[in-house]
């Protein structure tokens, strides 16, 4: 059975570019739950919520999460997966998650992470003051789960992917 590494965080951590990045330095498989979410449901993320509400877009990352950590389990190769900023609100993920080894947090400056994600399409990144409250609700549920904790604070996506990778190594022998 090969290792899965769960990339968490709040929207823009630099989760998908960073689980790119580990995916090529490690030969491994690489998915995103975001767009995996916006194919299940056949529309982009911003519509889901227009249609269907947050709760809507939950119960369908719920689904999308748990059936690729248990496809994952499974999987011959290495795995790199990088979950969407809200998916460790959903009690299943996250039990799920608790039980995961190699769950790594990117910890990113708050002012940072809003200037990544405004502008674009994500509901939840549009005014900095939600953005600020909606981290500080989470910031708890992501550290608990998180094994490994990485600041990427003046790192780059290539420095993320190593410090990684090194702090796997050291204290597992994994990687």
């Amino acid at each position: 059975m090969a290792e899965t590494l769960i990339l968490t965080g709040f929207m823009g951590s630099g989760k998908t570019a960073v689980g790119k990045r580990l995916s090529e330095k490690l030969g491994w498989d690489f998915f995103d739950a975001d767009p995996l979410v916006e194919q299940h449901l056949g529309m982009p993320i911003h519509e889901i919520f227009e249609i269907h509400g947050e709760p809507g877009f939950r119960k369908a990352e719920e689904a999308v999460v748990l059936g690729l950590l248990e496809e994952t389990s499974r999987a011959e190769t290495g795995t790199v997966v990088s979950l969407g900023g809200g998916a460790v609100t959903i009690p299943a993920v996250y039990e799920r998650l608790i039980r995961e080894p190699l769950v790594v947090l990117l910890d990113e400056d708050i002012n940072t992470a809003f200037r990544r994600a405004r502008g674009g399409k994500r509901p939840l990144a549009d005014d900095i003051d939600k953005f600020q409250a909606l981290y500080s609700e989470r910031e708890s549920l992501y550290r608990r789960l998180s094994k490994y904790i990485v600041d990427t604070r003046s790192l780059n996506v290539e420095q993320v992917a190593d410090r990684i990778i090194s702090l796997i190594h050291e204290r597992t022998g994994i990687l």
